[in-house]
């Protein structure tokens, strides 16, 4: 779940302003979409979730679909286009972190005292993929650069260099995508758990409530 967000979101200030070249107001656009749909995600978990499907299967739909959105942010170049599909993303993302914690509270036998070590895990998987994506920079997008050069050229190789890096970060939306589909099916394989139809409330608010 946070290995899909933290594979990318730590690093996309540099691709967007290193590699895009987005001026620092449009990549602060880009940012604020996000909180559109920490907006709207509590009510889509809540509202349609909650009362429609089966969690794990909801879960599994918007994984699927937002591993291939976040996917094309891997090659999408244009302001527009990165904005829209942020902001798409963003929908079908943002619910699916209430309706985890929904799932887990359901299902555990003692959630208050099992749920801290099951969302344990999910800080270390944004902390692994955020290693792995580093290691991969390092190492297969970062030019050697000749320890004999000096002055302008070390300069400007050091330049080369770190705008090899920030291109290569678009493999991180790609490695996102990848998690997201694989979670996608791997939700579907999780224990039913069908909407609750006859309370007014809905257990996915009450989750991410008592999360916070």
């Amino acid at each position: 779940q946070f290995a899909i967000w933290g594979a990318w979101l730590p690093l996309l200030w540099n691709y967007l302003s290193g590699h895009l070249g987005f001026s620092g107001s449009r990549i602060g656009v880009i940012f604020m979409v996000g909180g559109v749909g920490a907006i709207l995600g509590p009510f889509i978990a809540g509202q349609i979730a909650d009362r429609y499907f089966n969690t794990e299967r909801f879960l599994g739909i918007c994984h699927i679909l937002g591993g291939i959105l976040v996917w094309q942010l891997s090659w999408i170049d244009t302001y527009a286009a990165f904005l829209v599909f942020s902001l798409i993303y963003s929908i079908i993302y943002a619910p699916t972190l209430a309706l985890t914690n929904s799932l887990s509270f359901h299902h555990l036998r003692d959630r208050n005292r099992d749920f801290g070590k099951v969302r344990l895990w999910g800080t270390v998987g944004w902390i692994i993929v955020g290693i792995g994506i580093g290691q991969y920079l390092l190492h297969a997008a970062t030019p050697v650069i000749d320890p004999g050069l000096a002055g302008v050229a070390l300069e400007e190789a050091k330049q080369a260099a770190m705008s090899a890096q920030n291109a290569g970060i678009a493999m991180a939306f790609k490695i996102s995508g990848t998690l997201g589909i694989l979670m996608g099916l791997y939700c579907f394989t999780l224990p039913a758990t069908p909407p609750n139809r006859t309370e007014s409330s809905n257990a996915a608010a009450k989750a991410l409530s008592e999360v916070r």
